[in-house]
């Protein structure tokens, strides 16, 4: 029986699938963490392209936010939620604040775009970090015409 188990002891066929099954765990889990970290970070960034442009169209005439050469708050919810589509990102209209002639770091007569958005994990079982989701805000402001 000794001999048996000597020989178990020493026997090196399927030490290579012993060791992936201890380190693979380990690796997707990282893998999976920085892919989702990664779409957080760009999904904050859509967010605040999306702001920029928003509060821009608010100020500075555009087809897109006025009605016969005057600002239209609804064409201008319009716009936010179409910029946010070209990131593939779905805004409900109360993620979306806009104020025109506010002021912005202490200066009047600014359009200011606000977006709060929460960013919901594809795997909220392996990253409980982000279970439950983020909560992201973006603001923009923009000198009016």
């Amino acid at each position: 029986m000794s001999k048996a188990i000597r020989r178990f002891f020493v026997e090196r066929h399927g030490a290579s699938a012993v060791e992936f099954a201890l380190v693979a765990p380990v690796f997707l889990l990282l893998l999976l963490g920085i892919i989702e970290l990664s779409r957080l970070v760009w999904t904050s960034h859509a967010l605040h392209e999306t702001a920029i442009a928003t509060a821009r169209c608010m100020a500075i005439p555009q087809f897109e936010c006025e009605d016969g050469g005057v600002y239209d708050q609804k064409r201008s919810m319009s716009f936010a939620h179409a910029q946010a589509a070209v990131w593939i990102i779905d805004l409900d209209p109360a993620d979306i604040t806009l104020a025109r002639n506010v002021s912005c770091s202490g200066l009047e007569g600014f359009s200011k775009a606000t977006i709060e958005y929460r960013f919901e994990t594809v795997i909220p079982e392996l990253l409980t970090s982000l279970a439950g989701g983020s909560r992201l805000k973006a603001e923009a402001c923009h000198a009016n015409n």
